[in-house]
C-alpha cells in the first residue's frame, strides 16, 4: 500500500477566503439550528458499523460521537437522508457556497484543487487501469474536476456527474472509475454509498477518494474547536483505521492510502495565536511555534509520512 508525501505550494486562504467563510458560517449556524430541531435518528459507526461509541462534543445543536472501535467521528443522532438532501439543495448556506464562494474562487480552485486532483486520477489510471474510458464523479462540486479530467486524457470519453444525487452513482457495472472528493464526509449513509459505488464499478474498476481524516494532527489537537468540523458538511470524519475497515478485502484492495495534508501545523499555530490563553499543551505550543519555517515544514512532512495529517486520499480497486 502506497503512502505519498507532498509539500507543494497551496494557500488555504485563497481557496476559502476568510470574509466569505465567515459569512458562510453565520448562515450555516442559522440553517443547522432548524435542521437539528427536526427529526433525528441514531446511527452506528459509518465505517465499522459498531454500536459502541462515546459522546465527543456538540456543534450547532448536533452531537458528535467517537467510535470505540475504529476512532472515527460522526454525528448521531442525525437528520434523515431526505432532510440532508433538501439542505444541500436549497438551504441558504448551500446556495451561498454555490453562487458566491465557488464563483469568486473559481480560478484558484481550478489551479490549486481541480488540476492536481485530475492529475492524480489520470496518473493512477495510467498506472493501474490504462484502458479506462468511462467514469462517474460523485463530488458535490465536481464540474471543474470533470473538465480537467477530460482535458488531460482524451481517452476518458465519458466522465459524467452524479453529484445531484450522491446516493445514485449509476447503473450496475457501468463505470471504469469513480471519483469522490469531499463526499464521504457528507453522505447520510457511508456504507450504503460505498456499496453502490462498488456496484457501479466494473470488476477491477477504481475509486478515488479525498476526505478529512479525524486521526490527523490538527483535528486531534483542535477537536471541538476546529473550524473544519462544521455540520452537516462534516457528518462523518473517518480515521485511518476507519478507512482501512471500510475498504477492506475481499471487496476492495487499497492501492494508496495517504494523508498529504499541508495545513495541520499552520492551522494549529494560527489557533494558538488567536487564543493564547486557551490552555494548550506546552508540547504543542513548542512544536508548532518554531520560528524556523523549515522546521515547521519538516514537521508537516513527518505527519504526512506517517499518515498523521488531517486530509486523506485513497486509491482503491474493486474486486
Amino acid at each position: 500500500m502506497k503512502t505519498v508525501v507532498s509539500l507543494q505550494e497551496l494557500v488555504n486562504a485563497e481557496i476559502r477566503p476568510g470574509r466569505l467563510i465567515e459569512e458562510f458560517r453565520e448562515l450555516t449556524g442559522q440553517a443547522v439550528a432548524a435542521l437539528a430541531a427536526g427529526s433525528l435518528a441514531a446511527v452506528p459507526c459509518p465505517c465499522c458499523d459498531g454500536d459502541a461509541s462515546s459522546p465527543a462534543f456538540e456543534k450547532l445543536g448536533l452531537t458528535y460521537r467517537q467510535c470505540d472501535t475504529c476512532g472515527s467521528l460522526f454525528v448521531s443522532p442525525r437528520p434523515s437522508p431526505a432532510a440532508l438532501a433538501e439542505y444541500y439543495r436549497s438551504s441558504l448556506p448551500a446556495v451561498f457556497w454555490r453562487e458566491r464562494l465557488l464563483r469568486e474562487t473559481l480560478a484558484t480552485r481550478r489551479a490549486k484543487l481541480a488540476r492536481p486532483r485530475a492529475e492524480w486520477v489520470v496518473d493512477g489510471l495510467t498506472e493501474h487501469l490504462p484502458h479506462a474510458a468511462d467514469g462517474i464523479d460523485v463530488s458535490p462540486h465536481g464540474a471543474l474536476l470533470i473538465e480537467e479530467l477530460r482535458s488531460r486524457s482524451p481517452a476518458l470519453r465519458d466522465v459524467r456527474s452524479a453529484a445531484e444525487a450522491l446516493d445514485e452513482v449509476g447503473a450496475p457495472a457501468s463505470a471504469d472509475f469513480v471519483t469522490a472528493f469531499d463526499t464521504l464526509d457528507r453522505v447520510a449513509d457511508v456504507a450504503a454509498f460505498v456499496h453502490k459505488v462498488h456496484a457501479a464499478l466494473r470488476p477491477g474498476g477504481m475509486l478515488f477518494v479525498a476526505a478529512p481524516c479525524i486521526s490527523g494532527f490538527d483535528l486531534q489537537v483542535l477537536w471541538d474547536r476546529s473550524p473544519t468540523i462544521l455540520p452537516p458538511d462534516k457528518l462523518n470524519l473517518l480515521s485511518i483505521d476507519g478507512f482501512s475497515r471500510l475498504f477492506r478485502p475481499p471487496r476492495w484492495n487499497i492501492i494508496e492510502l495517504s494523508t498529504p495534508g499541508m495545513f495541520d501545523v499552520e492551522n494549529v499555530r494560527q489557533a494558538i495565536a488567536s487564543a493564547p490563553e486557551a490552555g494548550w499543551p506546552r508540547v504543542i505550543r513548542e512544536l508548532v511555534g518554531q520560528r524556523d519555517e523549515h522546521a515547521r515544514m519538516e514537521l508537516q512532512e513527518y505527519l504526512q509520512r506517517h499518515r498523521l495529517a488531517s486530509f486523506a486520499r485513497l486509491m482503491v480497486r474493486r474486486d
